[in-house]
Parts: C-alpha cells; sequence; structure tokens
C-alpha cells in the first residue's frame, strides 16, 4: 500500500485519487485549489490545520478504501436533474474498528459554505469516533456564493434517508443518529437541530446528541459588514431581515432542543466564542443538557484538537453522549 506522508501533495495521492476535488472540496490557498498543496504546505497557509491529524484521516480512508466502496452517492441520476450541484453531494463511510452497536454519527466540516473542508476537519475526527466504536457518515454537501440556503439541509436531509435506506448493508444497529459539525459545518448542525428548519421541518427524527464546533449561531450580528458576506452566502445579496431571521440559530432554540456538546476557542479570529457561550447558556436557561469546552488557544480549523487547549474533545465529546 502507498505510504501517504505530510509531504505529499494531495492531489497526487494515488491511492486516493478517487476522492480528488473532494478532499478539500472547492477549498483554495492564495488561489490555488487546497489539494495542490501538501498537508505541511497547508499548515504554512492555514496554521489551525493540523498535518498529523490530517494525516491519520487520510490513512484511515486510504486503509477502508483499500477494502471495500467508502463513498457513495447521496441522490441518484433523477434527483439531479433539477440541480447539477447534486451529484457532488456524497457521504463517505467510516464503519468502527469494534462496533459498539451505538447510535452513528454525520461529521459535517466547514468552509463558509464555499468549500467543504472534509481532510481536516471530519476525516481526522471520524478517526477518534471510529477507535470508540461508532460508524461516522462525512457529509460533503451543497456549496455556492449566493443563498446557498436550504440546500445544505436537503441534503443532509437526503443523507439521514440514504444511510437508514442501507442499514443492514452499513452494519448499523438503530436509526438513532448525532451530528457532528465545524464552523459553516456546525451552523447546518445547529439548524438541523431547530425544529423550524431542522429535522421536524423534513419529518425526519430527532438527533440524540449535536457537537457543534467552533459554531456560528448568528449572536454577533452587530458587526454587520463582517457577517454580511456570510449572510449573503446563506440567504442572498438581496436578503432582507425577514429572510436572514429565517436561519439565524440563535431565535430557534427551545427547551426541546438536542443536547449539545459545544467546543470553541477564545483566540478564534473567524468566528467569535461567545456564539458557543451564548449556546451553552440558552440551553442550560431552556434545561437542555449541554456541555462547553472552552479553550484559550487553539484558533478556527483545529479538527479534532491535537496540539491545542481542546485536545481530547471527540472522546469527552462520545462521553457527554454515552452518559445521556
Amino acid at each position: 500500500m502507498e505510504t501517504i506522508t505530510e509531504k505529499m501533495k494531495l492531489n497526487e495521492i494515488e491511492s486516493l485519487k478517487e476522492y480528488r476535488g473532494l478532499l478539500l472540496y472547492n477549498s483554495e490557498v492564495n488561489g490555488k485549489p487546497s489539494e495542490s498543496y501538501s498537508l505541511e504546505e497547508l499548515q504554512k497557509g492555514i496554521p489551525a490545520w493540523n498535518p498529523e491529524s490530517a494525516l491519520n484521516g487520510l490513512k484511515r480512508l486510504q486503509e477502508l478504501s483499500a477494502d471495500h466502496q467508502v463513498m457513495y452517492s447521496v441522490y441518484d441520476e433523477e434527483e439531479c436533474q433539477d440541480d447539477e450541484q447534486k451529484k457532488m453531494v456524497k457521504i463517505w463511510h467510516f464503519p468502527p474498528e469494534e462496533d459498539k452497536k451505538a447510535p452513528f454519527l454525520f461529521v459535517i466540516a466547514g468552509g463558509a459554505y464555499c468549500s467543504v473542508c472534509s481532510a481536516v476537519e471530519a476525516f481526522p475526527t471520524a478517526v477518534h469516533f471510529n477507535k470508540m466504536g461508532y460508524h461516522v457518515f462525512v457529509l460533503n454537501y451543497r456549496i455556492g456564493r449566493d443563498k446557498v440556503m436550504p440546500k445544505p439541509l436537503d441534503d443532509l436531509a437526503a443523507a439521514y434517508k440514504f444511510v437508514v435506506s442501507r442499514k443492514e448493508e452499513f452494519g448499523l444497529a438503530t436509526e438513532e443518529y448525532g451530528v457532528c459539525g465545524f464552523s459553516a459545518g456546525s451552523n447546518l448542525t445547529n439548524l438541523w437541530g431547530t425544529k423550524e428548519r431542522g429535522y421536524a421541518h423534513y419529518n425526519l427524527p430527532k438527533p440524540l446528541v449535536l457537537f457543534p464546533i467552533y459554531t456560528y449561531i448568528s449572536v454577533s450580528d452587530e458587526n454587520k459588514e463582517r457577517n454580511r458576506e456570510f449572510w449573503n452566502i446563506m440567504c442572498g445579496k438581496d436578503a432582507g431581515p425577514e429572510e436572514m431571521e429565517k436561519y439565524k440559530v440563535s431565535k430557534m432554540l427551545d427547551q426541546d432542543y438536542p443536547p449539545c456538546y459545544i467546543v470553541h476557542c477564545k483566540d478564534d479570529s473567524t468566528v467569535p466564542y461567545e456564539n458557543s457561550v451564548y449556546l451553552y447558556e440558552q440551553l442550560k436557561k431552556y434545561g437542555v443538557k449541554v456541555q462547553l469546552k472552552l479553550g484559550e488557544k487553539g484558533e478556527h480549523g483545529f479538527g479534532d484538537g491535537r496540539g491545542t487547549d481542546v485536545e481530547g474533545w471527540p472522546e469527552a465529546a462520545i462521553q457527554f453522549l454515552e452518559k445521556l
């Protein structure tokens, strides 16, 4: 088997050629596709992207894909006729090392709804969850530059239906599940927990737990110039307050919200950690089971947390789930 190293350019890893363009979907660093860099080079551009963690995730993907199919298209050809981008909606199945017959987990990387950075956030985290006996499905969802919503939510709903329709094939013991997300993927995760825009809107089961990692839930909207670009992506350049209100997680929290294990670092220069603090405080007020792991240093994009103040969060998150 090919030996993958931190010095190899991602788009030159022969054993992962099937996934080229999807490892860091639509992601760029310094104007070049992120996959044209090595993991070491990527960290120079984005220091929070830990090359050792990412390498673990890529090795796990390589190991799994050597034996059986790992990646699946969520939509069939007929379903893709109304939107070509549906062809890029995929899930990767990371089965556990030893199956403990537990709920399965969706893991959703971020990228400001303009890209999906699975190789540096979702895959490394899947390794931790696999070691603890959990099936993981990493979601590649639709992205865009203008009015992307509700497509990512549609994709998560379609992914859930796809997974449970093949429950026996995937070796799942239950249809119960949790959702873990990073940044924009965490915003998607938190939206999924709302009845108005998430699981209930799609007539699907409520997730057992959410793991929002450096999430944005529309708390810091006073910095309108900084946030407007993100809202343009989510709701459209012409979206007014009424349309934006529909996707503000902070306005849709209640006592029925799923339990949450929340992780953020105070030095996050992309998404203010106050979003996670507000989420924690509101859920506590509503009597929802919630825990917050807040680190001093880690910045934005730390993935599984290796080398940061929140190292070990995936294991702590699973412990939180298992105590519910």
